[in-house]
């Protein structure tokens, strides 16, 4: 059964875009990531501003898991390109597969992001989710098709989420 039809939109447009690289990221390294520092001073002084600063940029998708399955090692270069303004496009291999926007809470715990997808693959889902970022890699715990917000960054079978580990390119 492909993933697709398995776990359906948007997870389907995950796994079959996300074989990438596993492993290679420790719990240590993603917590020492996520305590690193804004560097612009107006940026501390707004948290959602803040984590927009350290959410822009283009990251390297390293590890997915959905429901204990974790992707296996592939040559697909799968990227995230996150603009300042919530804006986000997602590539696999230089080829455009979905675009959206982006809101954030830093200020839950743990912290909130919302993901709809505008464009391509999944259009039309809100993925309701919670993230870490740090200065070199980041997590991100979602649920789609407009599904309760998962709570811990799990995506062990069972939990109907799915966990992204990235890198910045």
């Amino acid at each position: 059964m492909r993933v697709s039809q398995q776990y359906g939109p948007p997870f389907g447009m995950l796994f079959l875009t996300a074989s990438c690289l596993v492993g290679g990221l420790t719990v240590a390294a993603v917590r020492e990531a996520a305590s690193v520092e804004p560097s612009s001073t107006a940026a501390r002084q707004d948290p959602t501003a803040t984590d927009r600063e350290r959410y822009a940029g283009t990251w390297r998708m390293v590890s997915i898991e959905a429901n204990g399955q974790v992707s296996q090692e592939d040559e697909r270069t799968i990227l995230v390109e996150n603009h300042p303004d919530g804006s986000w496009i997602l590539t696999a291999d230089g080829r455009e597969v979905s675009r959206g926007t982006s809101t954030m809470d830093p200020l839950a715990v743990p912290k909130e992001i919302d993901l709809e997808i505008t464009a391509g693959d999944g259009m039309g889902s809100v993925l309701k989710g919670i993230y870490e970022v740090g200065d070199r890699t980041r997590r991100l715990c979602f649920r789609g098709g407009n599904g309760w917000r998962p709570r811990e960054f799990s995506g062990a079978a069972g939990s109907d989420s799915v966990l992204i580990i990235f890198e910045r390119d």
